[in-house]
């Protein structure tokens, strides 16, 4: 069975959506100490992103990765 063909059962596991839930936050605050040049900004961002798992990394994607990549 190729990955591809196993793709949709790792995607149905609670266990799955959590680790993905975390490469993003990870991906998010790798994203935000390279990116941010503002020392405070990036302090600021950083405790959002860490401190509200869920929507922190999402606010900061729609907010600040889309305008910075324009």
């Amino acid at each position: 069975m190729t990955p591809l063909a196993l793709l949709p059962y790792f995607l149905e596991s609670a266990r799955s959506l959590e680790i993905l839930g975390l490469l993003f936050s990870l991906w998010m605050i790798f994203e935000c100490a390279k990116r941010e040049k503002i020392m405070t900004e990036k302090i600021l961002w950083l405790l959002l992103i860490i401190f509200l798992p869920g929507f922190g990394p999402l606010i900061y994607f729609f907010i600040r990765v889309v305008k910075i990549r324009g």
